[in-house]
């Protein structure tokens, strides 16, 4: 156990409702968890205390910290998050809000709808409308349509709006040309389609979940008598990223535990925090819990970032805020600066600094952080590809990725799809071609494109016996490779006549029985295993909302799963492909990604220092975050002085919640010329540039 300080000490004792601010890094979860361990030991059964945590990720920190502590049984202890519990408590108690809510059968079960399948969904509805001209002359992709229309939806209701409040607001703010409204006319029409949708079938999304959780449930009497009964006292971490619906949940939990059963309730609030504002977070709002609670406590001491840090922090705020913070330290803080024409350049350049770090400078691999802006699939393969060739340990923290960029994915999904001709997927002979490439170990590209233009009939959507090659072209593949190709014919036909498998059980099948085995794969397929267990998932996930999504058939389900999957469905879990991915080893993260985890390191490379990624705001025209934030004026116009000005704040917040998060120092890496060869020049670049010209 740590020592605690004497403000911490008296933050963990109080018996009152008390308010912890102050900047990550200062001893506010610390106070948090003691707090929890008094409680216990006290006597105050776990069952009754409730936790909220911004993160999933961040549920460990609670119960890794109990075990570690010895305190003994703490199993019915909850710690969860505001959307998770929400699913929870409209599940318990649907009977009570279903017909108020507007589901139109309230004896129905309800079938909640995680991110893919709310996706899959807006796909179907928003076909026929692109079909029609729906959305004419705006520059996104279908999937980016989709995912700004779920935001759109889910950004209202965790800001406590109506959907028609948050479509006005929207119509109401802008102020550029004309065509734009007509678009979001058309997502207007969109969500409501997909509102009625699900109200019609029991269906709850995310926003569903929030709205009915906010507006039918935390109020309803019964449901405000079992928590009062239940639960005595409340901890809340990062209130910050709370959404106004989150706060308004923690407001009335909060006035319960004073009032009914003499408990207490501790808040923390991270002074420079708010990363989560794209999804709604709301940090002025949550200030309001200051003035709520009986005693307040401010956290100065930071005890993971030194002076270096922090005059780094105000170098960068400075430029971008006015402001004339003191920044004499700041070339401290800067261990090392990489540069490169090319990103392979700087990469190549990089991974020796890193080497040097652990084998000579006794830093341990956990202690890095690479974060990037952003982290395409190029990028991703440079980077991982040199950490494995210098044998260095990593692991990839991901928030969200496309599955259809997963080669092994899209190999899954092409025998998926030539299993069942019906469904009329038709894949590309480069599909097929690659599919073999990654099922049959050591066929290489040239001979798997050979056997695709030679045996993949792709009318038929079907492989052709491998009779049908010559002699000269079947002694260029070897006879070993032909006999595995004809297996694989042999089984997806079998599949096809005899075995009509449900999705996720064919995909099962179709690694474990087949692709899986030795002949196939000599050595054990970890990435394989990988695809295999998020796709039998995902799979599953369809197959059991098929019927309340108004998927009649396997074929609708089935070409549904594979068409969401290779027009860009995006998944919030996506698969760790590869070697296992190593928890000791060195981070890679995008910046947001990073700040949510949360965790402190000794050293950060700043990758692609002077990409204007880190100055970027997400280019959403069908769904602005900020303008749907409940704390805005509904009906100021969005300008672009307005957003110039959010993102240097919100630039400036990123790089102080880094700053704080980082003991030893940065090293800044950079390539002249981003992935199309535009040189860059970015803002974080130029209000680095006292340190970077320094010699």
């Amino acid at each position: 156990m740590i020592n605690l300080t004497p403000i911490q000490e008296t933050a963990v004792s109080t018996p009152t409702t008390s308010f912890l601010q102050g900047p990550a890094g200062s001893g506010k979860t610390t106070v948090l968890q003691h707090r929890l361990l008094r409680l216990l030991a006290a006597g105050e059964p776990a069952y009754t205390i409730l936790i909220l945590v911004a993160e999933p990720d961040h549920q460990t920190i609670y119960t890794d910290f109990l075990h570690q502590s010895g305190v003994g049984p703490y199993a019915d202890l909850k710690v969860t998050t505001y959307p998770q519990m929400a699913q929870e408590m409209v599940a318990l108690f649907w009977p009570l809000v279903a017909r108020p809510a507007g589901f139109a059968r309230p004896y129905q079960p309800p079938t909640f709808l995680s991110y893919d399948l709310a996706q899959l969904l807006m796909w179907r509805i928003i076909t026929p409308m692109l079909t029609e001209g729906a959305f004419a002359n705006l520059r996104l992709r279908p999937q980016q349509i989709v995912s700004q229309l779920l935001d759109t939806l889910n950004r209202a209701a965790l800001n406590a709006l109506s959907l028609d409040e948050a479509i006005q607001r929207q119509m109401d703010t802008w102020v550029g040309e004309p065509e734009r409204l007509l678009h979001l006319a058309d997502a207007a029409k969109a969500a409501r389609q997909f509102r009625q949708t699900c109200l019609h079938n029991s269906l709850l999304d995310l926003s569903l979940v929030i709205e009915v959780f906010d507006t039918q449930l935390v109020q309803h009497p019964e449901f405000h008598r079992y928590f009062s009964e239940r639960y005595r006292h409340l901890l809340v971490d990062n209130v910050e990223e709370q959404t106004p619906a989150g706060q308004n949940f923690v407001a009335n939990l909060m006035q319960a535990t004073q009032t009914t059963n003499a408990g207490t309730t501790t808040i923390a609030y991270d002074s420079g925090g708010g990363y989560k504002r794209f999804m709604a977070a709301d940090p002025r709002g949550a200030f309001q819990f200051r003035i709520r609670c009986a005693r307040a406590f401010d956290f100065a001491d930071l005890f993971t970032a030194p002076p270096h840090m922090m005059h780094l922090a105000n170098m960068v705020e400075n430029y971008l805020l006015h402001t004339t913070l003191p920044t004499a330290a700041a070339t401290d803080a800067v261990i090392g600066i990489v540069n490169g024409r090319y990103r392979r350049d700087m990469i190549a350049n990089l991974i020796p600094i890193l080497n040097d770090l652990i084998q000579q400078h006794d830093v341990h691999p956990r202690d890095i952080a690479i974060i990037t802006p952003y982290l395409d699939g190029a990028l991703r393969y440079t980077l991982t590809h040199a950490l494995q060739q210098a044998r260095l340990p990593y692991f990839l923290l991901r928030r969200r990725s496309s599955p259809r960029e997963e080669p092994r994915i899209r190999a899954w999904l092409t025998w998926l799809a030539l299993a069942h001709p019906d469904w009329k997927v038709r894949p590309t002979h480069y599909d097929v071609a690659e599919a073999l490439t990654l099922s049959i170990h050591g066929l290489d590209p040239a001979r798997a494109q050979l056997l695709s233009d030679k045996l993949y009939a792709p009318e038929q959507g079907s492989l052709l016996p491998v009779d049908a090659l010559s002699d000269a072209h079947a002694a260029r593949i070897g006879a070993d490779m032909v006999a595995l190709v004809e297996e694989l014919r042999l089984w997806l036909q079998q599949t096809t006549n005899e075995r009509q498998l449900p999705l996720d059980t064919f995909l099962y099948s179709l690694f474990n029985d087949l692709l899986a085995q030795p002949r196939f794969h000599p050595e054990p397929d970890l990435a394989g295993a990988a695809v295999c267990n998020w796709l039998v998932q995902a799979a599953g996930r369809l197959r059991r909302a098929a019927a309340a999504m108004g998927f009649k058939t396997t074929a609708e389900i089935g070409a549904a799963f594979i068409g969401g999957i290779n027009y860009g469905l995006v998944t919030a879990n996506p698969p760790e492909l590869g070697e296992p991915p190593d928890p000791d080893g060195i981070m890679i993260s995008t910046i947001y990604g990073y700040m949510l985890a949360g965790r402190p390191v000794r050293i950060q490379v700043w990758l692609e220092t002077a990409a204007t990624g880190w100055w970027d705001i997400p280019n959403q025209p069908l769904s602005n975050a900020f303008v749907l934030a409940q704390s805005r004026p509904p009906d100021l116009p969005w300008t672009t002085g307005e957003e110039f000005n959010i993102r240097n704040e919100l630039l400036s917040h990123l790089i102080r919640g880094l700053a704080v998060r980082c003991h030893d120092g940065l090293i800044l890496a950079n390539s002249d010329l981003d992935r199309r060869g535009i040189r860059q020049d970015g803002i974080l670049w130029r209000a680095l540039q006292p340190i970077i010209r320094e010699p």
